[in-house]
């Protein structure tokens, strides 16, 4: 949790615009394969943080969502600006409609972004 913390103060101070908050999706053949999964609980304490942190900056849910966050995912949204959509550089996201179903069911609206 403390590098977490000195994270959240160094882009703080480094005045970013946007931050991607990418969760431990452990990949089996890789040197972290076998590690914990995070807890839900946490990856939603680390979202909030970086919200109060960062008030007025965007942050974004990136990979390692659907493994960590799971049933919570929904409550993410609450402390982000948004989320990836869709597949990962070495992860299989969850379908697109699906992430689009849990932004609806929050009375969200969807914006899209082409970067």
């Amino acid at each position: 949790m403390q590098d977490v913390i000195n994270m959240g103060q160094a882009l703080k101070e480094l005045d970013v615009d946007s931050v991607p908050i990418n969760f431990l999706h452990a990949i089996e053949g890789t040197p972290l394969e076998g590690t914990d999964e995070l807890n839900p609980l946490y990856c939603l304490k680390v979202l909030a943080y970086f919200r109060f942190k960062l008030p007025t900056k965007e942050i974004r849910i990136s990979g390692g969502r659907e493994k960590n966050l799971r049933s919570l995912q929904p409550l993410g949204l609450y402390a982000a600006n948004s989320i990836f959509v869709g597949n990962y550089l070495t992860t299989d996201g969850q379908e697109v409609h699906r992430d689009h179903q849990m932004i609806e069911d929050l009375g969200f609206e969807i914006e899209y972004c082409n970067a």
